[in-house]
């Protein structure tokens, strides 16, 4: 039977102060938590710290030790750490309340004997605790994003930091935002529990084409006058490709004639909007002073 130096365990001296004492046992007991360190040994660490507290924490017991060492302290040391879980025992090591370690760790109120708090099961019987599986967290990722390719909908590849590549469908009429979940693809779980999920925020780039407004799109296109007066039909760009558009003779400059059907599909009613041209008439640049007369002695009548 060896005779442990509890100081040495919890790295402090042997003048050290009950607060320094209770301050390194707090800091050891959250590295060493079996459920967050992965070192090999880390569990026993953890009740070894626990023992050196529990001896140290106390100053009757400290006495004791500083006088005698660990084997005053039977075989093994002081019990258990964990012994008074549960029943009418308490949660804590002398004046350490193990519930607020746990609750830091778990984000739950510590742990109760032979029951389930949170996600984290305590089996005090046997090797000290053991955690149940606990959902791992989600990831977040931002995936910029074509227009087209937001509107009329895509599949993507992403390549994460763990070096996964994961395929992205993304429905036709995203807008930018719209946030995609994938169960299952994000951060591992705990002890065999599930993995969280991924999270894509959405990044729409701005098209120098089209300008969206709910689920319509707006565009404009330019006419020649004569076209204008005479009334023409030309090809007009959507975001399903380009449409032959009737242009009305006599057309005024910013007037806006509607596709309906041809704007954004509702990602909910999988309805379309429409999509509004705005019809912007161009004027000839170089007309001659003599036509430029005649053409206003011929307004001037109107």
């Amino acid at each position: 039977m060896s005779n442990k130096d509890y100081y040495k365990v919890l790295g402090v001296s042997k003048s050290a102060s009950h607060d320094e004492i209770k301050a390194a046992f707090k800091k050891l007991a959250r590295k060493y938590h079996p459920d967050i360190c992965k070192e090999e040994g880390a569990e026993d660490k953890f009740k070894e710290i626990s023992e050196a507290y529990e001896v140290l924490g106390d100053e009757k017991k400290r006495k004791q030790f500083d006088q005698f060492g660990s084997f005053n302290f039977g075989n093994g040391g002081p019990q258990n750490p964990f012994s008074g879980f549960g029943g009418g025992g308490g949660h804590t090591i002398n004046d350490v309340d193990l519930n607020d370690i746990f609750a830091d760790l778990f984000g739950f109120g510590g742990p109760q004997r032979g029951r389930r708090s949170g996600n984290v099961h305590f089996d005090f019987g046997g090797s000290g605790f053991r955690q149940a599986g606990r959902k791992g967290s989600d990831l977040q990722w931002s995936l910029p994003i074509d227009f087209l390719d937001a509107v009329n909908g895509c599949e993507k590849q992403i390549l994460l930091h763990n070096g996964q590549k994961v395929k992205v469908k993304i429905p036709a009429g995203m807008s930018d935002g719209s946030k995609i979940r994938l169960a299952g693809k994000g951060n591992p779980g705990v002890a065999g529990g599930a993995a969280g999920d991924l999270i894509i925020e959405l990044k729409v780039k701005d098209s120098g084409d089209f300008y969206r407004d709910g689920n319509n799109i707006h565009s404009k296109i330019s006419v020649d006058l004569k076209d204008a007066l005479n009334g023409v039909k030309i090809d007009v760009p959507t975001i399903s490709g380009s449409v032959q558009m009737k242009i009305p003779a006599n057309v005024q400059s910013g007037q806006k004639l509607r596709l309906k059907g041809k704007g954004v599909t509702n990602t909910k009613t999988k309805a379309k909007g429409d999509h509004f041209v705005e019809v912007l008439v161009k004027y000839p640049k170089d007309i001659k002073e003599k036509d430029k007369k005649e053409i206003i002695k011929i307004l001037e009548k109107y």
